[in-house]
């Protein structure tokens, strides 16, 4: 009986030993296969770049912004870092992914922003996004006005750096009622209409739509209501056709509309016909 005891505690024991080396046998071939997958990574050197996606840089550009080099280790990279510094050396680059793509290419997928208005400060002209962000500045602003993003006139700007929100007012009541006016222009149904704003004065805020009508709106008081009044103006039969128009709206309740026609176009074309 006590053989039998001593005899399978001994199979135990070589089971356990048994099991033990096993398991350092896969422990050592999961270390040796770790360790051949970070050699050969080490090894994977960036040759190529892969950029997918719509944006206003150049292809350069975007690589150039990642700080990524040919002959950089591949899987050493750290993509969320790169992703920041790229949307902050190209501002109109609001959303980017990275990925490595084997063997040795680096895969960059952008999607990009539209300037929402433009500034001129001195001789130099701002693109700012809809939250009023800097992405770019330029001496000519040609580009903006072919591309119909309207001008912006804001009380004392004061900051303007590419890639940071533009800062403005010399008190915080300036702030606040420009960033109210704003808020309550971009909810307009109009509002890719626009070919100017000017709110640089509280009390005489000016708004151009399509090029040729300029709508006094006064000061700030009741612009909701006079913003609406604009909308509804603006359906009017009695601006259909017109060169241009004038739009008293300081008082929503007393509106006076003023466009002009040209007749010499339509006297013209009546004395072909005939």
């Amino acid at each position: 009986m006590r053989r039998k005891a001593q005899k399978a505690e001994k199979t135990i024991v070589i089971d356990i030993v048994k099991l033990i080396s096993v398991l350092l046998i896969i422990a050592m071939c999961v270390l040796l296969i770790i360790s051949a997958v970070r050699y050969v990574k080490s090894l994977m050197r960036v040759s190529g770049f892969e950029i997918i996606g719509d944006s206003p840089y150049d292809r350069e550009d975007i690589v150039n912004a990642t700080g990524i080099k040919l002959g950089d280790k591949l899987y050493a990279i750290e993509y969320d870092d790169i992703e920041k510094k790229i949307m902050t050396e190209c501002p109109y680059i609001n959303e980017v992914e990275i990925k490595s793509v084997f063997p040795n290419t680096v895969k960059i997928k952008v999607s990009s922003l539209s300037a929402s208005w433009y500034v001129k400060i001195v001789d130099d002209y701002y693109a700012l996004d809809a939250d009023l962000r800097v992405l770019e500045e330029t001496t000519d602003n040609k580009k903006f006005i072919n591309g119909n993003v309207p001008f912006l006139g804001l009380p004392n700007i004061k900051n303007s750096v590419v890639g940071s929100t533009l800062t403005f007012g010399e008190s915080e009541s300036e702030v606040k009622y420009a960033n109210e006016i704003m808020d309550m222009i971009k909810s307009t149904t109009f509002k890719s209409r626009l070919t100017a704003v000017n709110i640089e004065n509280r009390f005489d805020i000016y708004i151009q739509v399509d090029g040729k009508i300029d709508a006094y709106m006064g000061d700030t008081s009741k612009f909701e209501a006079k913003l609406n009044a604009l909308q509804r103006v603006l359906n009017d039969s009695r601006l259909q056709g017109c060169v241009s128009a004038k739009i008293d709206l300081s008082n929503p309740e007393n509106i006076a509309v003023s466009p002009v026609y040209d007749y010499s176009t339509t006297q013209e074309e009546t004395t072909a016909e005939g």
